[in-house]
């Protein structure tokens, strides 16, 4: 059995990738991070006089928009994935989920965003049908709530993390198979990831002091470290995995 690397070698990995190629990194961030941004914003924009269609309405629009969003994630995903194994890489590559496998692309998106915006739902409704001057009074049942949701939102995102990859290295396998890869994938190697993505937390905070300039560099280290994460994963009993999932 391979011993996968620590924290500090990918990182050292993700960095190493970045080296003369941080331009590329940069533009298809910013492009990605522009639109999903604004993606975010249509989707969270109506307003109606009954509050329960506007709720509704916002989040049927937010679903779609997300799903749209996170396939140009896939794009954003090949970047970085070119990027860790030395291939060439331009901004280019965000629309590739949308020229090239778009079916098997939309339905994993949509079953893996789906998954995540259920997860957050208890939450969303708690918080739309608390009023403000209530949301004090039941701290303890907003706290509660937050933490479930954030457990069942972590749990969901780390057990598909490396759905994208696995579609842009197999992506002539059946959506099915390509989720259950993820899972087989990520057995035992959760908190391994939490802590690869912990790590950049304290570099987010320091790109305060610059104004959230340095914060651009850390989120595609953040990207390039969940590449390097992938090429670690993908040793001969990984990939015997995938096949077999």
């Amino acid at each position: 059995m391979k011993k996968y690397k620590n924290g500090a070698e990918l990182f050292a990995d993700a960095r190493r990738s970045l080296l003369g190629n941080l331009s590329v990194a940069v533009w298809s961030f910013l492009l990605y991070t522009s639109i999903t941004l604004l993606l975010n914003q249509i989707g969270s924009s109506f307003s109606f006089r009954s509050s329960a269609l506007t709720l509704l309405t916002n989040l049927t629009a937010g679903l779609i928009t997300s799903v749209f969003a996170s396939m140009l994630g896939v794009g954003l995903s090949s970047v970085f994935l070119n990027l860790q194994y030395g291939q060439p890489a331009s901004v280019r590559d965000l629309l590739l989920p949308f020229l090239e496998n778009a079916d098997r692309t939309v339905r994993i998106r949509f079953f893996v965003t789906t998954g995540e915006y259920v997860s957050l739902l208890p939450l969303q409704f708690l918080l739309y049908y608390i009023s403000a001057d209530e949301i004090l009074k039941n701290i303890p049942l907003v706290l509660g709530m937050s933490l479930l949701c954030f457990i069942a939102f972590t749990y969901w995102v780390t057990t598909y993390a490396m759905v994208n990859y696995l579609l842009l290295d197999f992506p002539d396998r059946h959506p099915g198979m390509i989720l259950a890869a993820s899972r087989k994938m990520m057995q035992g190697n959760r908190m391994r990831f939490i802590l690869l993505i912990l790590r950049l937390i304290p570099l987010h905070l320091l790109g305060i002091f610059s104004l959230g300039l340095a914060n651009i560099w850390i989120g595609c280290c953040q990207h390039a470290c969940t590449a390097a994460f992938y090429k670690d994963l993908m040793t001969p009993r990984s990939k015997t995995a995938a096949r077999q999932a």
